[in-house]
């Protein structure tokens, strides 16, 4: 089930990323990275998990990568807010941690 939510939020994700074809060249499939910093939590992701989208980080300046990072935002059953796995641009998992109401075990909450 947790394979299946990330190949669906990552297929979803990539028609956002070929606008630019120079991001859809240099864009990374983190999903992989991301399914490995949710299975080291300490919770069975197959029954909590909603959702699960990426969202790209991107250079607004003038200097710099046009790609800064990802974020995966998971929704989980138990609670109002996200889990949020933020990645760099080539997917190592920069931090974990909570938003809204959610808490997880050895995260960090926002």
């Amino acid at each position: 089930m947790l394979r299946r939510l990330l190949v669906i939020a990552f297929v979803c994700f990539l028609p956002g990323a070929a606008a630019s074809p120079a991001l859809a060249q240099t864009f990374p499939n983190c999903a992989e990275w991301a399914e490995a910093e949710i299975r080291s939590l300490p919770f069975d992701p197959e029954e909590r998990i909603v959702s699960l989208r990426y969202e790209r980080i991107v250079n607004r300046g003038d200097q710099g990568p046009e790609l800064l990072g990802v974020r995966a935002w998971v929704r989980l059953k138990s609670c109002s807010g996200y889990l949020v796995i933020d990645m760099t641009r080539s997917c190592f998992v920069r931090q974990s941690y909570t938003r809204g109401n959610c808490a997880v075990e050895g995260v960090t909450r926002y």
